[in-house]
């Protein structure tokens, strides 16, 4: 058995074919984590300065499409290919696959920035989907050929949770349709596909192939099946607190703590003895490598950690109303265990370059994820607590921010380098063609289940844009005569000076700059919600307050809110803002509207 210095230091040697396959793989990965990243720096520019060109739900979708079904897709089946596949014939089998997630990952990067979900996206998503199916078939029936470990074991759950994940998708369409996309279903259904794919997908995937490397090299987790099976339970029932977002009742809440506690005794069995074993503990190590991994390890920590925070029904609201939370954590999965974790175990395998570009790249990596998850999560405690914001916070974490794809360019020249690019793709194209005429049948097949899913997924999004189709119910100028001008709440009327309160809108601006910024802009621009700019002329003053103060009662009964929320497909969380501050926020809203249209409350008049 290898001491923990011995095992961190060693390197696999993998063979020729699996190198051959490993580098293209490897750097499509990188090349769409790359892109992601420049994608999400341009979203985080949209809270510095003006952009015009784009929409920021369309880079959204291609952020979040990009990093998920680019980089940790490729990423971890890559990864599980090279640990579990060596037959050259299969192997070639996984390069067709690879050539079209490639494809199809192409299509979604260059048509959701513009059209958002469209006829082209839903379309290169649903070939992705229904190759991600094909690779499950295929990957199952190599893994089968293996003996029954924890490792096998976790990594079949992982691939059974990415099957899992797609139902999700496959019941947006139906519900979209049937129900309309402001329904609680809708919400369930977009919330299953995440939970599976980063909780079970991703996570499992992980710790699979961290079970594997240990006891590839002579240590062992012991977890029977029964502990196993606690993982799994503990996965489902945290799906509840996913499911509070859109449906905010009390039982969902205990049913996730329930699954909190089972998931850190879980994490415990299988975390304990890989740091005991690799680490010696929580000592740091001193290879570059063994670092990386040591922060994929100590970001699932710390994912449990806080979610063992979400015992709580207050902390929990909390955590899923204030947006920074909210990206912080999925970032402490995709960014924290996946990247650096799974990445570890490919340079350990010499699938990725590790070169002196590749560490300073890594590098670059880790301190733009490290102080962007504390800037995301200390910014979003302060706003818990009501401190207010971190001077010039939006403009730091885009300073930040711009590690990412500097330190992802490092990487991905060094993977450059490392191969001949052209003699690559050539060698790709001919065995996509050969693969072809091998499996007509197969093929034709896949087209016919592919061009299926793009009928029902496009449902959901009725047809070829965003808002069209006999699914999308009237915008919110449309319904405002149906519905009552001043909302739904206890605020009937609202007395209004011929000037602007200063010291009011003071206040309401910091109460703004706590709670509202994360998601509207005080121009007329689109983030996560819409502008406020022109508000105080749209809309009453007493719908305003209503809407601040009563949310929840606002979009389940107000035609106007309704509309508004299915123009931008995101709840508005319920803030707890007084009375009081809903009415400072008002007068800070009348003086933005005056100072940058020249007018206010014309929908009083």
């Amino acid at each position: 058995m290898k001491t923990a210095p011995e095992l961190l230091s060693q390197k696999s040697n993998a063979s020729p074919l699996e190198r051959h396959l490993a580098k293209p793989w490897m750097f499509w990965a990188v090349f769409f984590f790359l892109m992601a990243s420049l994608f999400g720096l341009l979203m985080r520019y949209f809270l510095v300065g003006e952009v015009n060109f784009f929409e920021y739900k369309h880079l959204l979708h291609a952020h979040s499409h990009l990093a998920l079904l680019g980089w940790g897709y490729l990423l971890v089946t890559g990864a599980l290919v090279f640990t579990y596949v060596k037959d050259a014939n299969r192997l070639r089998t996984y390069k067709f696959l690879l050539g079209i997630s490639v494809v199809a990952t192409i299509g979604m990067m260059l048509s959701f920035p513009f059209q958002g979900y469209g006829l082209y996206s839903i379309a290169f998503s649903s070939l992705h989907l229904i190759t991600s199916y094909f690779f499950a078939y295929y990957f199952l029936q190599d893994l089968s050929k293996h003996k029954k470990t924890t490792a096998t074991r976790l990594v079949k759950f992982s691939i059974i949770w990415l099957l899992l994940s797609s139902i999700g998708l496959w019941a947006i369409g139906p519900v979209g349709a049937m129900l309309g996309r402001v329904h609680p279903l809708y919400f369930m259904s977009v919330q299953w596909f995440l939970h599976f794919q980063l909780n079970g997908w991703f996570v499992y995937g992980f710790l699979g192939l961290l079970t594997a490397y240990l006891q590839k090299s002579g240590w062992t987790i012991p977890i029977s099946k029964t502990k196993e099976w606690i993982l799994h339970l503990s996965l489902f029932l945290t799906y509840a607190l996913a499911v509070s977002w859109s449906t905010p009742i009390m039982s969902l809440f205990y049913i996730n703590a329930l699954g909190v506690i089972l998931q850190i005794i879980a994490y415990f069995w299988i975390l304990q003895p890989a740091f005991r074993q690799l680490f010696n503990g929580f000592s740091f190590p001193q290879n570059w490598i063994d670092r990386m991994l040591y922060i994929g390890l100590m970001s699932l920590v710390a994912k449990a950690l806080i979610q063992a925070a979400l015992i709580i029904p207050d902390v929990a609201t909390i955590a899923y109303t204030i947006r920074m939370y909210v990206i912080g954590f999925v970032h402490l999965v995709m960014l924290g265990s996946i990247t650096f974790g799974i990445g570890a175990f490919a340079l350990k395998n010499n699938w990725l370059g590790s070169g002196a570009l590749s560490q300073n790249g890594w590098y670059l990596l880790a301190g733009a994820f490290i102080v962007s998850e504390v800037l995301l999560l200390g910014q979003g405690t302060l706003l818990w607590a009501k401190l207010g914001f971190i001077p010039h916070f939006h403009l730091i974490l885009f300073i930040t921010s711009t590690l990412f794809p500097l330190g992802l360019l490092l990487i991905w020249v060094e993977l450059w380098r490392k191969q001949a690019l052209k003699e690559t793709n050539l060698t790709m194209i001919k065995t996509i063609k050969t693969q072809f005429y091998k499996n007509r049948k197969t093929m034709k097949s896949s087209m016919i289940m592919t061009i299926g899913a793009v009928m029902l997924l496009m449902a959901s999004c009725g047809g070829g844009g965003e808002n069209q189709g006999t699914s999308t119910p009237p915008t919110a100028e449309e319904t405002v005569k149906a519905a009552d001008p001043k909302g739904v709440g206890e605020i009937k009327n609202v007395d209004l000076g011929a000037t602007v309160d200063e010291v009011m809108a003071e206040k309401g601006k910091a109460v703004v700059d706590m709670k509202c910024t994360a998601c509207h802009q005080l121009n007329d621009k689109r983030l996560v919600g819409p502008g406020f700019q022109g508000v105080t002329n749209r809309r009453r003053p007493e719908w305003i307050m209503n809407m601040i103060t009563n949310v929840d009662v606002m979009l389940d009964e107000d035609p106007v809110a309704q509309a508004l929320f299915e123009e931008c497909l995101t709840r508005m969380p319920n803030q707890n803002i007084s009375m009081d501050e809903s009415r400072h926020i008002l007068e800070f809203l009348r003086k933005n509207d005056l100072e940058k249209s020249g007018s206010m409350d014309a929908a009083t008049k």
